[in-house]
């Protein structure tokens, strides 16, 4: 069969385009706002990641929407939480920046998710 043939199909079959396939998933404001408090205050993230996510020790801590490519996750809710709970150890660190487990706080589950709520509010958020 004849590309020409198959391009008409390609077309009406084709895939969405890169921003309808990967639309993130909704976040829930009241876990936002919590995750907010947690991140500037006991969370102690604002200590390495800056208050708004500016990345206080360079590129690879910054968290805001200048951030084009995640380093240690895909971007999801669990892949934030997942990097929360674990941290970044000097082996996987491609900056040579570590995070402790819960960026050395004491944190439960729940406000680890929280904190990666707001994670992902500071990434989609337009820069000023």
């Amino acid at each position: 069969m004849k590309l020409t043939t198959l391009l008409p199909a390609l077309v009406v079959l084709g895939a969405a385009p890169l921003a309808a396939q990967a639309a993130p998933a909704a976040l829930d404001s009241a876990k936002v706002a919590a995750g907010k408090s947690l991140f500037e205050g006991r969370g102690l993230c604002f200590n390495c990641h800056g208050m708004k996510g500016e990345g206080i020790l360079g590129a690879a801590t910054r968290l805001d929407a200048t951030k084009e490519k995640w380093l240690h996750h895909d971007g999801t809710l669990a892949g934030v939480i997942a990097v929360i709970k674990a941290g970044v150890d000097e082996e996987k660190s491609a900056s040579g920046q570590i995070m402790p487990p819960l960026g050395g706080a004491r944190l439960s589950d729940a406000q680890v998710e929280q904190v990666a709520q707001y994670v992902l509010h500071l990434h989609r958020q337009p820069v000023k």
